[in-house]
Order: C-alpha cells, then sequence, then structure tokens
C-alpha cells in the first residue's frame, strides 16, 4: 500500500468552512482509483496550513491521484510514501 501525504496552505481558519473544505476534499479523494482510507485536518502550530494522509492499494492508483490532485489544485506540496509496516492501538 501507499500513502499520499499533502500539504497545502490557505485553509480556512472558520471552523466551520475549514470542515466543509475537508468533507469537500475527503469526499473527492474518496471517489479515486484504489482509495483505502484518508485524513484531511489542520496544522495545530498554523492554522492556515491543512495536511491530507491518503492510503492508496497501489503505486500506480497513488501516482494517478498525485497527478489529478496537482492538476487541480495550485500551492500544494504533495509526497508518495510506501507503507513499510503498520500497527494499532491496543483495544
Amino acid at each position: 500500500m501507499w500513502m499520499v501525504i499533502g500539504e497545502q496552505r490557505g485553509t480556512p481558519t472558520d471552523p466551520e468552512e475549514r470542515s466543509a473544505q475537508f468533507r469537500h476534499m475527503a469526499e473527492v479523494t474518496r471517489q479515486s482509483p484504489g482509495f483505502v482510507r484518508g485524513w484531511w485536518g489542520a496544522d495545530d502550530d498554523d492554522p492556515e496550513l491543512s495536511h491530507a494522509l491518503v492510503v492508496i492499494d497501489t503505486l500506480d492508483n497513488a501516482r494517478a491521484l498525485k497527478r489529478m490532485v496537482q492538476e487541480n489544485i495550485t500551492g500544494v506540496r504533495l509526497r508518495l510514501m510506501e507503507i513499510g509496516a503498520e500497527v494499532e492501538g491496543a483495544s
């Protein structure tokens, strides 16, 4: 599995606007081929900065998501990471 890690400036500081933006980003991303899971949130130290962590099933699908975002959103920084290990907390 692969993770697309995104960082973008311009996050709304209003909590309702920010929540709406994250819901929209999540809904669009969720339709991507190979989507597994994702998280979107504002940076605690810099509230105008947002982060996205999206797990995708294959490298090809992760690259396709990266291309789609880069073609449609300006000012976003994206990285691809192969997931080498996964752990969950105790139940």
